[in-house]
Formats: C-alpha cells, structure tokens, sequence
C-alpha cells in the first residue's frame, strides 16, 4: 500500500469499515505506509470519521514531507468541523479527480 494506501486506511470508517491498522512505533509496521496508533487518533482523529465527514487534502508526488495534515486537521478540530485533510500521492491528477469525484471530496490543493 504505501503511501498510495493511506487514503483507504485513514477513511475506512467513512466508507462503513470496521477498523483500520496502526503500528505502535514509527518505523515498526506490518506493511509499508502503515501509519502509527498515535497519529490515526491524533492527528487524523480517527474515531470521529464516519460517514459524513468532508475529505480534504493536498494532491500531489512526492507528498510525505508535507506538515498541512497537522495544520489543517488541528485547525477543523478546534472549531468542530466534520471534516479531515490527507496528504494524497497522485500519479495523475484525471485518474485521481475521476475516482474521488463525489461530494463527500470537497478540497484539494
């Protein structure tokens, strides 16, 4: 999965998935990309993403080294925004806007 799988790992309970996996320490993972324990509830809040939860993210390759999940994602928690920004690892910006077109998808930068 990767990188490529952190949108289907984080989102998860949107789309009506039961759980999703963490690894305890960064660096110690079942499989590439995995994100830890701490940044799911943390940093992407996990437990509130459920099915109307707006999904913003910056789109683009390479994507990791972007700090915009803590900023954004801290700025909806304070004000009780339903919503969660993801870093999003795109090899094509028509592939990507043609699978993830729907309302639940509001904004990318």
């Amino acid at each position: 999965m990767k990188e490529k799988g952190l949108i289907s790992r984080i989102l998860s309970a949107k789309f009506g998935g039961y759980l999703t996996f963490g690894s305890l320490e960064a660096g110690v993972v079942a499989a590439p990309g995995q994100p830890t324990v701490k940044d799911l509830l943390d940093l992407y809040s996990f437990r509130q993403i459920g099915p109307e939860t707006k999904v913003h993210g910056m789109i683009g390759n390479p994507i990791g080294h972007r700090k915009n999940p803590h900023v954004y994602n801290a700025a909806f928690k304070s004000v009780g925004f339903n919503g969660i920004y993801l870093p999003l690892l795109v090899d094509s910006i028509k592939k990507f806007l043609d699978t993830y077109s729907s309302p639940d998808f509001v904004g990318y930068r």
